[in-house]
């Protein structure tokens, strides 16, 4: 066997032994410690087709373990509904709904 197809085998050989190690260390770690801040986002949607009478939005956020919102929506009978909720670890969820008549926003054909 040559020297150059030694080196090669040895190469080979030491490459595997770090992929080995590598993934032995990398199982040791805990998702969960990786994650050192709680969840934060926030969001908000609109959507407005008059054709088809789908009208609505929504706002979320979260702070940690405190979510707080709001959706509202047009029902078939010309209302908006609006609902309000809140989410923490005491208390649950919780939402408050209320409508609101704004008259039809449906087309004749």
């Amino acid at each position: 066997m040559s020297a150059l197809s030694s080196s090669i085998g040895l190469c080979m050989f030491l490459c595997a032994l770090a992929a080995v190690q590598a993934s032995i260390i990398a199982s040791h770690s805990h998702p969960d410690e990786l994650i050192s801040s709680p969840a934060q986002y926030e969001f908000q949607y609109a959507v407005h087709d008059s054709h088809t009478g789908d009208i609505k939005d929504q706002f979320e956020h979260r702070r940690g373990d405190y979510v707080t919102g709001r959706y509202s929506l047009i029902e078939p009978d010309g209302h908006r509904r609006i609902v309000d909720y809140t989410s923490d670890p005491l208390l649950g969820f919780n939402a408050q709904v209320r409508r609101e008549p704004i008259g039809s926003i449906y087309q004749r054909y």
